[in-house]
């Protein structure tokens, strides 16, 4: 799914705007809204194609998730900081190493002999999550107000139309195309296109940031997290009590503390560490960590239990490619009403009733989903709870973030969100791979079907514990100004 826009640095110097009437704005802006469509195209597009890929390359479900895993540790650093190189050395120079890097990374996933070598295309295409974030500095560049606001609205609209645009093409050209091969070279093309659009018809920003790179807390988060990630894979093979396994995840933990010690006192730091420690902030922090754990540990469970042949496994349905993209598709239309009809629902309940509303539908689904997955039509109803209740809590939660933090660090409050969710996503993406791994049945090519109901079950425990965290925090807050309830 998509990626909530980090906080750029604020420019020491200022180029010419530009009006908003203007054919230079006008160009601009549409050449943008095609390359963000193509970045939302990108999101959605890789997930109906997953089971038939792992099939291919004989990667069961367990080890398929990394696939996602990796995705997003390289997200999580990437976005900050391609956000802060753009601010020194140019957004469209930054942006055209961005695409070029997801354009390299979808070759390598077409040609690659191995799956190992298929995470390093998929590391290599991190970058994608850090797209929207220079395009908006772009706009930011050329115009401001209203109009910048409005220029935005269309960037994130064209995100969210190529996510499920991408999700419903990738199916039927698996099947137009004769494989899916054929079918993983058309992130290729797009992207390449993507990367002359950038690199001829974008014009420079103007404006530059002196602000230093936290280098150190980039590196450091990127060896605490592999190490984690690691230590989960190892799980997976030779348990929990194995000594390989307890040196990663030790080793990942002690590097994690040595991070945020390092957050906590560097000027400039990659992910603002002081919003933790604050009373109003760290409970909507840690209610955004667990939606990243449901937002993202359910999407590959999802395509390989739909692609998984009944009469092999004893459950599944054995879609294709094709139905699994209209399937996966209905979670996403779910999802973008869910975020559409937030700005009513606030109206009326307010931000705290949309959170509510949208957490409780999201356990409710993943609930259904682990008691009632015997039928399609059960599993359709339980996604079209997820995503309604996912679409609110994606436009709810950086809403109420914005509103419990100090006015002078709005902008740090939303780029950390967004790290949070990700760095959430990538750790239970791998914590479920572990768990479908570790349900594997005797002689069987698949995890049993208590590994889903379980993965569906963490997801609906974590949906609710991020909800009780916040009714805790609201009750201590009763007497808040009427903008934070």
């Amino acid at each position: 799914m998509s990626f909530s826009t980090p906080r750029l640095g604020r420019p020491k110097t200022s180029g010419p705007r530009v009006s908003a009437g203007s054919p230079g704005l006008r160009s601009v802006v549409g050449f943008l809204v095609c390359v963000e469509l193509v970045s939302g195209m990108l999101q959605g597009y890789y997930g109906p194609l997953l089971a038939g890929f792992g099939a291919a390359l004989h990667v069961g479900a367990g080890p398929l998730n990394w696939f996602s895993s990796v995705h997003l540790l390289a997200a999580a650093v990437c976005v900050p900081v391609f956000a802060a190189l753009g601010d020194h050395f140019g957004h469209r120079r930054l942006l055209s190493v961005a695409v070029w890097a997801v354009a390299a990374g979808s070759l390598l996933i077409v040609v690659a002999p191995a799956y190992p070598v298929v995470l390093l295309g998929r590391a290599l295409q991190g970058p994608l999550a850090a797209w929207i974030a220079l395009e908006i500095a772009l706009v930011r560049d050329k115009a401001s107000g209203p109009r910048a606001d409005r220029a935005i609205g269309l960037l994130a609209g064209s995100l969210t139309a190529g996510l499920v645009l991408g999700g419903l093409v990738s199916g039927p050209l698996e099947a137009l195309l004769g494989g899916v091969r054929a079918a993983l070279a058309v992130p290729v093309v797009l992207s390449a296109l993507c990367g002359l659009v950038t690199k001829f018809l974008i014009p420079e920003s103007s404006t530059r940031s002196v602000r230093k790179i936290d280098w150190t807390g980039a590196a450091g988060l990127s060896v605490a997290l592999a190490l984690v990630l690691l230590g989960l894979s190892q799980a997976s093979r030779t348990g929990w009590g194995a000594g390989s396994t307890i040196a990663a995840l030790g080793s990942g933990i002690v590097v994690l503390a040595g991070w945020v010690w390092w957050e906590r006192r560097v000027p400039g730091p990659l992910v603002d560490m002081r919003l933790f420690a604050s009373r109003a902030m760290w409970p909507a922090m840690l209610a955004t960590l667990l939606f990243g754990v449901c937002f993202f540990g359910n999407q590959v469970p999802l395509v390989t239990f739909l692609a998984t042949k009944p009469a092999v496994a004893g459950y599944g349905f054995g879609l294709s490619a094709k139905a699994t993209s209209l399937v996966l598709a209905l979670n996403f239309l779910a999802a973008v009403a869910g975020s559409t009809v937030y700005g009513r629902i606030a109206t009326r309940v307010g931000t705290r009733g949309v959170l509510s509303t949208g957490i409780g539908l999201s356990a409710a689904g993943f609930l259904s989903m682990a008691l009632l997955h015997g039928t399609l039509g059960e599993v359709l109803a339980a996604l079209v709870a997820t995503g309604l209740g996912m679409g609110l809590l994606l436009a709810g939660l950086p809403a109420y973030l914005s509103g419990a933090a100090p006015a002078d660090q709005v902008g740090i409050a939303s780029g950390t969100y967004s790290t949070v969710k990700v760095l959430g996503g990538s750790v239970a993406t791998a914590v479920v791979g572990t768990l479908l791994s570790s349900f594997l049945s005797d002689g069987a090519e698949g995890p049993a079907e208590t590994g889903y109901t379980v993965v569906w079950t963490v997801c609906a425990g974590c949906a609710a514990l991020g909800l009780l965290v916040l009714a805790l925090a609201w009750a201590r807050r009763e007497h808040s100004t009427p903008h934070e309830k």
